[in-house]
C-alpha cells in the first residue's frame, strides 16, 4: 500500500481531483464582474439617502459665458452638471437628448456640460458643440471639478437641488430624453 493509497477513498480529496481548477480565473473574472455591478448600480441610485453637499464651482463655458454653482442656487435654480469628454462614445448618444430636453428647462435650471479630459481645450469643444449642435453650455477640459465631485469616469450626470445638495449622480450610463425630463422636473418642483 503506497503512502498516498489512504486519502484516495477521502470524499473530499475525490471531489477535489474532480473540481475544474483550470476555471478559477474565470470564476473570480464573473465574481469581480457581479461586485463593480453592484457597486454601479448604488452609485446610480438617488443621493438622497445620505445628504451631500455639492461643491461650488465656477466656469466659463466655450461661449464665454460664466457660470456658477453659488450664483445658480442664489437665482433659486438647481444645477445639472454632465461630464463628457469629445470622444466618448456613451456621451455622444446623451448629448441629443440633452440638446433636445434642455430648452424646456433652461429659465428653471441651469445645465452645463463640463470636460473632463484637459486635452479637450476650448477650441475642441467649441467645435464638438457646434458640430453637434449641442443646445446647453459647454466647458473645455477640466478634470478637477470632476474629482472634487467624486465622478470617475465620463457620461456621468449629477443634479444639485435648489439646496445645494446632490440629488443624483447617474454613472456612465446612456440616459433618454424622456428619462431626462424625469430627473430635471424632480430637481425643479
Amino acid at each position: 500500500m503506497k503512502p498516498s493509497e489512504p486519502f484516495n477513498d477521502n470524499p473530499l480529496i475525490i471531489s477535489m481531483k474532480k473540481f475544474p481548477f483550470r476555471f478559477i480565473p474565470l470564476y473570480v473574472v464573473i465574481l469581480f464582474f457581479i461586485s463593480a455591478c453592484g457597486n454601479e448600480k448604488a452609485e446610480n441610485q438617488n443621493a438622497s439617502a445620505v445628504i451631500e453637499q455639492a461643491p461650488d464651482f465656477e466656469v466659463t463655458t466655450v461661449s464665454g459665458e460664466t457660470i456658477s454653482l453659488e450664483e445658480s442656487l442664489n437665482n433659486d435654480k438647481p444645477v445639472v452638471i454632465y461630464f463628457t469628454a469629445s470622444w466618448c462614445p456613451v456621451c455622444a448618444q446623451n448629448w441629443p437628448s440633452l440638446s433636445e430636453v434642455y430648452p424646456e428647462y433652461e429659465d428653471r435650471l441651469t445645465l452645463v456640460a463640463i470636460g473632463i479630459d484637459p486635452t479637450d481645450d476650448e477650441q475642441t469643444m467649441r467645435s464638438l458643440a457646434e458640430e453637434k449642435g449641442f443646445t446647453f453650455p459647454v466647458t473645455r477640459g477640466i478634470p478637477q471639478i470632476m474629482l472634487d465631485y467624486g465622478v470617475k469616469s465620463q457620461a456621468t450626470t449629477v443634479g444639485v437641488n435648489k439646496d445645494g445638495n446632490i440629488a443624483f449622480r447617474k454613472n456612465k450610463m446612456v440616459i433618454s430624453a424622456d428619462e431626462y425630463r424625469e430627473l430635471f422636473d424632480g430637481l425643479v418642483q
